[in-house]
């Protein structure tokens, strides 16, 4: 099986942001990425999420994620679609499906005999989830350990999970899920997972933690070829 993958476009008008983000240049790389991913066969395309950055008014926002999508549909290539903080401090799950598709929504699915799951975590620690308005980017948490735990303990294929947000301990704290030392046990006593996939970090950066490879991709709005192809 093929993965297209790429994190963090952060879309907007704005041509530069934090001194290092070029938004505006993001949906340019998008069809690029797409581009390489029909070329390359790839079964599924994932984005990690942050598709879009804040603009000064809501419709602009909505304007954006219309061009996102348009890409989505021309490719021959389905796309799932984690949200991440920014698209969440903009936009109800509702809304942000409705303009992309509910095709894109991040189910679990079995694909060639292995397993991806999905997490979401654009909620605060107190559990409540992120809202429009929201901006505290560096508290997130994962309020579904025990339905992760029965989904690991009911698989019989290896196991490929994906998240917005950092398990990974290597990453920086500030980016990392409040409870991923819980979420990470549940990881490996099922023995099933064979990698985390992530975004948020936008360095990058890899690790291997019991028998389990961690994966945080480098973000697509401050690179120009940060789109990736992985075979599981």
């Amino acid at each position: 099986m093929k993965l297209g993958i790429y994190t963090d476009p952060h879309y907007s008008s704005q041509a530069v942001t934090c001194g290092v983000r070029y938004n505006s240049r993001s949906l340019e790389k998008i069809r690029r990425a797409y581009r390489s991913f029909a070329l390359a066969r790839c079964d599924l395309a994932v984005c990690l999420g942050d598709l879009i950055d804040k603009e000064p008014d809501h419709a602009a926002e909505i304007e954006n994620l219309k061009r996102i999508a348009a890409v989505f549909r021309a490719s021959s290539v389905p796309t799932v679609c984690l949200m991440g903080n920014h698209d969440a401090f903009a936009f109800t799950q509702e809304e942000f499906y409705g303009i992309l598709g509910d095709a894109c929504r991040p189910r679990d699915r079995a694909l060639d005999g292995k397993r991806l799951v999905f997490l979401d975590a654009c909620y605060f620690h107190s559990g409540e989830r992120y809202r429009p308005g929201d901006s505290d980017w560096t508290d997130s948490y994962y309020p579904f350990e025990e339905a992760l735990s029965a989904a690991l303990a009911s698989s019989r294929a290896e196991v490929y999970v994906f998240v917005h947000q950092n398990l990974d301990p290597a990453a920086e704290p500030r980016c990392r899920i409040a409870n991923a030392a819980q979420v990470n046990r549940i990881l490996s006593d099922s023995g099933k997972v064979r990698a985390v996939y992530q975004g948020h970090y936008h360095p990058g950066c890899r690790s291997v933690r019991n028998g389990i490879r961690f994966i945080t991709f480098p973000a697509m709005c401050e690179s120009d070829d940060a789109f990736f192809i992985e075979t599981l």
